[in-house]
């Protein structure tokens, strides 16, 4: 099965990086380990869902969090991230006749 990738616009990475982290969303760099990737899955999981935005790099400067997107340099790279997910949440497989 493949996994489609798409484009976003400039205004679309301004929302997804400017999204406040709470009890349903978080963001997370792409220099995020899958193994504790796994963590922050568990706890939406735990938590009726969320969404987890990875490519959100984050620093903090006079007290202020500031962030950046910064997505995978193509789509390879993401495999291991894709993979944790995978493993957690099967990605549906077609059947004979869907393809």
């Amino acid at each position: 099965m493949d996994i489609h990738v798409i484009t976003i616009t400039e205004e679309q990475a301004k929302n997804i990086v400017s999204i406040e982290e709470g009890h349903f969303s978080d963001v997370k760099s792409i220099d995020i380990s899958p193994s504790k990737l796994t963590r922050s899955i568990s706890a939406f999981a735990n938590a009726s869902g969320g969404e987890l935005h990875i490519g959100i790099d984050e620093k903090e400067s006079d007290s202020k969090k500031i962030r950046h997107w910064r997505g995978f340099a193509d789509p390879e790279a993401g495999n291991a991230h894709i993979q944790t997910f995978e493993k957690l949440f099967p990605l549906a497989i077609p059947s004979p006749k869907m393809k």
